[in-house]
């Protein structure tokens, strides 16, 4: 069989042979790509936020927000956030904006480490900054669970 250097492409020369493959597209020939759920469901949730109002006690009408993230590096991490005695409201002076200072319990259940992190939270969207781990909790966000729980809020990583 002769080949002619114009038929090489890029040193493949299957053109020649009669191996032609059109109908290649990159490996995935028909199967389900594993990281695509059946019929195109949307990726499980790893996340979720429930914010509720206090009823009775001192903190009355004030939230309390339980959130969960189960990652593969860090495992189950859980976050119990609130309001304590000392709590404030207070005014940012460059945007305006209203918070509350509120105190998060964080648990990693793989290590059993517990920490206690001071955090704030806007007043006016929710959103509650764990600046010392570099996570967020928000009210945002809904989808469900692997197990088929539907699960609302996002605590994860924070990026700008």
């Amino acid at each position: 069989m002769a080949y002619r250097n114009n038929n090489y492409n890029n040193g493949n020369n299957y053109n020649n042979r009669g191996y032609r493959n059109n109908n290649y597209n990159g490996g995935n020939r028909g199967y389900n790509n594993r990281n695509n759920y059946q019929n195109n469901q949307p990726a499980p949730k790893r996340s979720g936020a429930k914010y509720s109002v206090i009823s009775k006690g001192d903190f009355k009408g004030f939230l309390i927000v339980n959130a969960w993230n189960k990652s593969r590096s860090k495992g189950m991490i859980t976050a119990k956030v609130a309001p304590y005695k000392d709590s404030q409201e207070y005014t940012a002076k460059t945007s305006g904006k209203t918070y509350i200072t509120m105190i998060a319990e964080v648990f990693y259940r793989d290590t059993g480490q517990k920490m206690i992190v001071p955090c704030s939270m806007n007043k006016q969207t929710r959103v509650i900054v764990l600046s010392d781990l570099g996570m967020v909790i928000t009210p945002n966000g809904s989808g469900q669970t692997s197990g088929g729980v539907k699960v609302t809020g996002y605590f994860g990583k924070f990026s700008r």
